[in-house]
């Protein structure tokens, strides 16, 4: 997770939070380069300052799968499709 700042366009400045996804053997100085190159690509601003703020590992394990599962459909047919229109 990292912090960054970007200033704006006319006046002042825009933070906010973000997470980047990284392999956990980078360097902070490597970690810092990608949270850059992710708020370049996420918004139109491409002089933010970034802070890294915590680097955390996330593991999803199943513990345990119901009968259910089966009836979640991997994908659905589209039905009545209206072709867009402007009138």
């Amino acid at each position: 997770m990292y912090k960054y700042s970007c200033p704006g366009k006319l006046y002042g400045t825009y933070t906010g939070l973000r997470n980047v996804y990284i392999d956990s053997n980078l360097t902070d100085e490597e970690a810092t380069s990608m949270a850059k190159d992710d708020i370049k690509r996420s918004s139109e601003y491409k002089d933010c300052s970034v802070t890294l703020l915590v680097k955390y590992k996330l593991t999803i394990e199943s513990i345990k799968t119901y009968a259910d599962i089966t009836k979640i459909p991997f994908s659905v047919p589209i039905k009545n499709i209206k072709p867009l229109s402007l009138d």
